[in-house]
């Protein structure tokens, strides 16, 4: 077994308050531990808005090691951060459809623009959420209590 300092790293690259994970090796047990630390210890560090998986050069996976991908995921996802998964190899769809691994919940694009292009829409809902809070009034630090505002339980 190699030693940790020989297990190969997973590229990472902030863009845009985007942490993208080029994975582009083989995944065995050794890659992922590494490459889930490495991940996790970069999300702490740069609080990104999001994580982008980007595999388009893993050409095999099986479900141990697709379960293994998803743990990550969510061990990203407690910590407050989504991620996508883009650049799945046809094959590779094939195979986990066929062995029927478990992809609810995924969020996938086909590639890392796809990505980006759904982080900023979802930003821009978030936006125009925020505007129309702001124009509505509706701010509930400054709603009135409901009724005559008096206390039904004050006696005078």
């Amino acid at each position: 077994m190699a030693s940790y300092e020989q297990v190969p790293r997973v590229a990472m690259q902030l863009s845009r308050d985007v942490l993208v994970a080029f994975i582009q090796v083989d995944l065995d047990e050794a890659v992922l531990t590494r490459f889930r630390q490495d991940l996790l210890d970069r999300v702490h560090a740069s609080a990104p808005r999001a994580v982008v998986l980007e595999i388009s050069g893993v050409e095999t996976m099986d479900t141990a090691e697709f379960a293994a991908l998803r743990r990550v995921i969510s061990t990203v996802a407690i910590m407050g951060t989504q991620s996508i998964l883009v650049g799945m190899q046809p094959g590779v769809v094939s195979a986990l459809v066929e062995m029927n691994a478990d992809v609810d919940g995924l969020v996938t694009a086909i590639d890392i623009d796809a990505a980006f292009t759904m982080l900023d829409e979802q930003t821009a809902r978030v936006d125009e959420d925020d505007a129309e809070t702001d124009e509505s009034g509706d701010d509930d630090d400054t709603a009135e209590p409901a009724g005559n505002g008096k206390d039904p339980d004050d006696p005078a």
